[in-house]
């Protein structure tokens, strides 16, 4: 077994009112990290130690899923980014390979994000699917942005009756610079390619049609559950 060994030099300072003259002595905290079961820390003298041990076997659920009573519970609760399509691809290869676990609730309260995550996200839904997994998604606050196709290709769709739901053309945001005909022009090419994808998981899970998706886009629509029922968007409000 290997262990790899951390070691920490932390200077503690006292925050109050009355503040001694004297600065206290560097203190040393050990950290272990290891891959077993086993811990051992060096004990050093006049020294402050901790350790922390943390396994990381194979097969583990991020914190993103956990299991309850033979099925699986995913919490998007956030902003989407590409760490959480590392986490739900994670989980659900762990749910395949190591579970017989095929029941999936999504819940999901999310402002959006990172388009190209949340259209990762909805192609490994679009994937678990595929493989037999039947996934809910239950959706509260607001569902706004990339997070509005995760929420669509789930198998059924539940939105509790305050969600407030908002699609809206992409965005591009840049750091000032130089650019030329050519930069810009390729990024409308790619702006082009990532609405019609993000139109396609709306129009093959709703009632609505591409043109009018992207009419509502282009003027940032925001609706609520019972709209978004109406849309063929939401099958349950709860």
């Amino acid at each position: 077994m290997k262990t790899l060994i951390i070691v920490l030099s932390v200077l503690f300072v006292m925050s109050c009112a009355t503040v001694p003259t004297t600065a206290l002595p560097p203190q040393k905290i050990i950290v272990e990290v290891v891959s077993g079961t086993d811990s051992k820390v060096a004990v050093q003298p006049n020294q402050v130690n901790k350790s922390m041990e943390v396994h990381n076997p194979e097969g583990q659920l991020s914190n993103l899923t956990f299991i309850s009573n033979g099925k699986a519970f995913i919490k998007i609760f956030s902003g989407l980014s590409v760490a959480d399509v590392t986490r739900l691809w994670n989980d659900i290869v762990v749910l395949e390979n190591n579970t017989s676990i095929k029941e999936v609730h999504v819940f999901i309260n999310s402002p959006g994000g990172d388009a190209f995550s949340g259209l990762a996200l909805s192609d490994t839904i679009e994937g678990a699917k595929k493989k037999g997994f039947y996934i809910t998604a239950h959706a509260s606050g607001i569902i706004a942005s990339a997070a509005v196709p995760v929420f669509a290709v789930c198998n059924k769709r539940i939105a509790s009756v305050g969600t407030i739901f908002m699609v809206h053309e992409a965005a591009v945001w840049k750091w000032p610079g130089r650019e030329t005909a050519s930069d810009i022009r390729t990024q409308n090419k790619m702006m082009g390619m990532l609405a019609e994808r993000y139109r396609k998981y709306l129009t093959d899970n709703s009632k609505i049609d591409d043109a009018t998706w992207e009419k509502m886009e282009t003027a940032t629509t925001w609706f609520t559950a019972k709209e978004a029922m109406d849309f063929g968007l939401v099958d349950e409000i709860e």
